[in-house]
Formats: structure tokens, C-alpha cells, sequence
């Protein structure tokens, strides 16, 4: 079960058999990626130094440069599209008309995994559809789809949440976390490296709840005992009846 990294580590370090089962969807799930997510890096045309939103630019601007300098190479760049303005006004009637909530009704803007998203859903397309089904982060297990499973959970504002309860539409301007976001390419984190020392899952279907929901714990109470830990993933089920290493493994913190 060790090699079953997809479960441990989301897709980063996902297991040969399950990646080569996706094989011929390979080409499909680039291109929704490459649709969907965008990494929006507001740049200042005065000094080159970029943000992540609109709000900073313009905070930039205006206390960097109040006076109006000219601007004599390049212009204000929308990062959805690469559209230029000759000033904030501009690109931020452009920014409104296509692609803010304000502009488009059901646009969101959010942060996932530290990277900053813009895409347009559907009012009822739940959390984890919109991160399984549009930014192809299959790490987010969809298990029972009604809340009482944890196999769905994420962090969204540090809080764990069932993506499968949540709307994406609801999701505007918060950060939301995947177990993609805890290790770093193929190095684990410190949380799932013990996991996965510890055998702490059998068939692993269940874990990236779990971990989402100890990594929640174990930000407010870096040494919790068996009582809190059970007490932290009450609402997570694990089929394989695993529980005691899984509890085991977070208690005492990593």
C-alpha cells in the first residue's frame, strides 16, 4: 500500500496503475487546466513589480505613483487575456465588464493551493466538482456526497469543509487548500510522510479527508491527544475500519 501515492499525496505522487488507467484522457484534462486556471499577476507598467489582484495594483499605483508618471513602454495588462489600457480605469472597467462577478454573474475569484483562480461556474456546481471536474485536482475524493463521509474535505480559510456541501459559487475570494497543497512535488508533507511511514490507511480512499482535517487540528493544537484527534475527525468514515492507526498517527502531532 505504499505505492499507493495518489491517495497520500493527491495527484502529485499518484500510484503508475491509476495514472496509466487516465492515460487517454491525458490531452482532455490539459486543456481544461489550461482553460480554467489562471495565475492573475497584475503588473505595475512603472516599475515592472506585479500583484495579485487588482486592489494591489492600484494601491500600488496610487501611492507609488500618485503623480502620473508616463508611461512610455508598456501599458496596464489584463492577465486574463493580455488586453492593454492606457490607465486603472480603463483595465478595471475591462476586468468588470468581462470577467469579475460584478461583470459576468457567476465569475469567482479565489486562491487554491496559493495559486490565485478565475473561472466561471454554474450556481449549482458544488466545491468539489469545481475542483475535481474543472482545475483536475483529484485528490478531493467525492464519497458519499451528502456530509457525512469527510472523504470530500479541504480547508477552506483554514476551516475544514465538505467540498461536496459547499458551492463553488460561495467560494469567492477565500483560500482554499487540497491535499495537492501540502507537499511539494513528490516530497511529502511532514503530515503525510507519517502517514505513510505508519501504514495509516488501507485502501486510502478516505485520506485526504483525514489529513485536511489533521492538518486543521494540528494548526490550533500541535499535540493533541487521542480524545481530540477522535474529536477532530468525528465526521470522517473510513470503510476499511482503519481508524486506530489513522488516530494513532495524528495524535502527538508531527
Amino acid at each position: 500500500m505504499k505505492n499507493a501515492g495518489i491517495v497520500v499525496g493527491g495527484t502529485a505522487v499518484g500510484s503508475s496503475f491509476i495514472l496509466a488507467a487516465c492515460k487517454g484522457d491525458a490531452e482532455e484534462v490539459t486543456k481544461t487546466v489550461t482553460v480554467t486556471t489562471a495565475t492573475a499577476k497584475f503588473k505595475c507598467p512603472y516599475d515592472g513589480q506585479e500583484f495579485d489582484t487588482y486592489a494591489e495594483l492600484q494601491a500600488h499605483v496610487e501611492a507609488a505613483h500618485k503623480e502620473g508618471d508616463p508611461i512610455t513602454f508598456t501599458k496596464f495588462v489584463s492577465p486574463y487575456d493580455g488586453a492593454e489600457f492606457d490607465s486603472l480605469e480603463a483595465l478595471k472597467a475591462h476586468l468588470d465588464a468581462n470577467f469579475m462577478t460584478a461583470g459576468i454573474p457567476g465569475v469567482v475569484s479565489f486562491v487554491v493551493n496559493g495559486n490565485p483562480v478565475t473561472l466561471k461556474v454554474e450556481d449549482y456546481w458544488t466545491l468539489d466538482f469545481v475542483l475535481r471536474d474543472r482545475l483536475a485536482l483529484y485528490g478531493t475524493k467525492v464519497g458519499c456526497g451528502v456530509g457525512q463521509c469527510g472523504a470530500c474535505t479541504v480547508l477552506v480559510d483554514g476551516v475544514p469543509t465538505f467540498a461536496c456541501l459547499t458551492l463553488g459559487i460561495e467560494c469567492g475570494g477565500k483560500n482554499i487548500e487540497t491535499i495537492e497543497g501540502l507537499s511539494n512535488g513528490t516530497n511529502l508533507s511532514p503530515l503525510q510522510q507519517k502517514m505513510l511511514d505508519n501504514e495509516a490507511f488501507q485502501c486510502g480512499f478516505c485520506t485526504p479527508g483525514f489529513i485536511m482535517a489533521a492538518k486543521a487540528l494540528l494548526a490550533e493544537n500541535p499535540n493533541p491527544t487521542v480524545d481530540e484527534v477522535r474529536e477532530a475527525v468525528a465526521g470522517h468514515i473510513c470503510t476499511c475500519h482503519n481508524f486506530k492507526a489513522t488516530i494513532a498517527t495524528i495524535a502527538g502531532g508531527v
